[in-house]
């Protein structure tokens, strides 16, 4: 919809979302799957709430700024020149930097914020707009998208995942570079990770103390798991003692990896890296073949396997089963696998086993359905397991509703939600996978789904102009 209909959705913004009597909606609650079974609760935005958020941060980009200070230093999440900072560009710097920092220095102390965006305040946020220097008009937008898309709530309103909530998460922070209380010779940060730099263990330790306190002012504290202040330099080991030579190089080539093939690397970049080696590619299978593998470890090799991907098939079951956080890896891994019916009955089989499945696990496996898995044999099956499932939820549901295909009684499943008067995701995901239904009999249902809402209507226009 943002790339063939962003005039219309602006314009329907500025009428029906920020008039007197219009608004935005609240967000349907989603759950990310970080390592292990640990869950990342935020909200998925509709495409009207999301491109407003994107729209707002375009237009404030001027109020993101760099630190001023050189001994202040903070990587990402900005614009410049229009194109917004890679992720990974700003990840490798500040790494860089925090490794030549160290060396400079006897004492650090680092700490990142607990379950920072979750705790983040309502009035906090609007305070920051404000004093960044966005207009009065932007502010009050601002606070009525929080509290609008948040339901009221005051805690746990801003989104997370996307690129606009980032830049605003990673600036709010900006008051510990500006604070006159932080005595150390330097500080690099981020987002909320933050490393803070002196030759005097005294001046760490006593700015760990103030940091602490000027989170708190804010209703945020440091992850005690996560933060340590360290005096003496060979203690100062970034990489596991046991780290071979082998594994130090591979993940020196993962970063390369993501770099260049998962979305961030620049356009015009047609540089291809190196084949990986015999040896390194037994290495990497190796990794696999330990009762536990670490989750790092999986990823490792599912990063950097995808041109070996034969390989690794027998293993795709177990790494599915295993490590419900790397869905997202395993989506981008399997596209590269050349038996894509191997990889439909290794996820119908994990779908059968009735052993739980996160919603994470089930929109990702949808994603695979949609771009790569609808030729195999085991694609009706494959798409009303995923619609069944017991832990399915609306947005899972809404992923296999907007693939736009006339089989597996997909138009069956579409037709019901768009007589259902509702409006919501799985309506909504109806109605763009209704693209593919011949215009007569989609337009007659869009004319009544149209009818239940604001956002029904707008969806429905789309569909019914743009296909």
């Amino acid at each position: 919809m943002v790339e063939k209909y962003s005039t219309e959705l602006l314009e329907f913004i500025q009428t029906e979302c920020l008039s007197f009597d219009g608004g935005f909606q609240s967000q349907h609650r989603v759950f990310a799957t970080k390592r292990g079974w640990f869950l990342r609760p935020t909200v998925k935005l509709d495409p009207v709430a999301e491109l407003f958020l994107y729209d707002f941060v375009y237009r404030n980009r001027s109020h993101f700024r760099k630190s001023p200070l050189p001994t202040r230093k903070v990587f990402g999440y900005r614009i410049v020149g229009g194109t917004p900072i890679p992720i990974l560009e700003s990840y490798t710097n500040y790494k860089k930097a925090i490794a030549k920092t160290r060396e400079a220095y006897q004492c650090h102390a680092y700490f990142d914020v607990a379950a920072y965006f979750n705790r983040i305040y309502h009035h906090d946020l609007v305070a920051w707009c404000e004093n960044a220097g966005a207009s009065s008009d932007d502010v009050t937008l601002f606070g009525r998208f929080l509290r609008e898309t948040a339901s009221g709530r005051t805690v746990d309103c801003l989104p997370q995942g996307i690129y606009p909530a980032k830049m605003i998460g990673a600036a709010f922070l900006g008051f510990l570079e500006n604070s006159n209380r932080i005595r150390s010779a330097e500080s690099v940060r981020l987002m909320d990770d933050m490393w803070l730099f002196d030759d005097d263990l005294a001046t760490v330790t006593a700015d760990f103390v103030v940091v602490q306190s000027l989170l708190s002012d804010r209703g945020l504290s440091v992850n005690e798991q996560k933060s340590r202040i360290i005096e003496r330099p060979e203690q100062q080991l970034e990489l596991p003692l046991n780290l071979d030579e082998m594994k130090i190089r591979l993940l020196q080539r993962r970063r390369e990896e993501l770099s260049h093939g998962w979305g961030y690397a620049d356009s015009e970049d047609d540089e291809s890296l190196e084949e990986l080696s015999n040896e390194e590619q037994e290495y990497l299978i190796s990794l696999l073949k330990p009762d536990n593998v670490p989750e790092e470890d999986a990823e490792l090799v599912l990063t950097l396997m995808q041109d070996h991907s034969s390989d690794v098939i027998d293993y795709i079951p177990t790494l599915i089963r295993d490590f419900p956080g790397l869905a997202k890896r395993m989506y981008h891994f399997c596209a590269n696998v050349d038996d894509k019916d191997e990889v439909a009955a290794a996820i119908l089989n994990y779908l059968e086993e009735g052993t739980q499945i996160t919603e994470y696990q089930l929109f990702w496996f949808g994603m695979m359905v949609e771009d790569y898995l609808l030729k195999t044999s085991r694609a009706g099956k494959l798409v009303m397991s995923l619609y069944e499932h017991e832990n399915a939820t609306d947005i899972s549901r809404a992923k296999i509703l907007e693939i736009p295909d006339k089989r597996f009684g997909l138009v069956d499943l579409r037709d019901e939600q768009l007589r259902s008067g509702h409006s919501d995701w799985p309506a909504w995901a109806a109605a763009i996978g209704s693209r593919v239904h011949p215009k007569g009999q989609r337009n007659h249902l869009l004319k009544y789904f149209r009818k239940s809402s604001k956002m029904n209507r707008i969806i429905g226009e789309f569909v019914e102009n743009a296909f």
